[in-house]
């Protein structure tokens, strides 16, 4: 099943991901597969599916399957330790909100804020420019 999906800031490898994915989850890094495309996916405890990066800002998509949901790890701090173990910055859809547009950013520090991207550079050019800074947000992990 599909855990999450994120937009990187800068690209990262195959190792440095895999890496950094099984420090996320406290996993072996044996445990985690790198792929580039979904019919590469095989039977590893962890799968991250990992799009073709471009020269722009959030680029590189990547997609974390795990065979079930973790019961003491959601998805905003699951995503901020990756943040944090790669890094680099990245983008969450905003499940709070109905607005396509809006996305939770994660700092490489593993802040978090909402923001929004330009809906014609998305639309348009499927590229992620933030436009607007919101509030922090207080996220408690239990």
């Amino acid at each position: 099943m599909i855990w999450f999906d994120a937009s990187l800031y800068e690209p990262a490898d195959d190792r440095t991901l895999q890496r950094a994915i099984a420090a996320m989850l406290g996993v072996a890094e044996e445990s985690v597969s790198v792929v580039h495309g979904i019919d590469e996916i095989e039977t590893a405890p962890v799968t991250c599916v990992v799009g073709n990066p471009t020269a722009d800002t959030y680029s590189q998509l990547i997609t974390l399957y795990l065979p079930e949901p973790l019961p003491n790890l959601d998805i905003v701090e699951g995503a901020s330790r990756l943040a944090i173990a790669l890094d680099r910055s990245l983008l969450l859809t905003n499940d709070a909100t109905a607005n396509p547009y809006s996305f939770v950013q994660i700092s490489n520090s593993g802040q978090r804020s909402v923001v929004l991207v330009d809906p014609g550079e998305l639309d348009e050019k499927n590229r992620y420019v933030v436009r607007e800074q919101g509030a922090w947000l207080e996220i408690s992990s239990t």
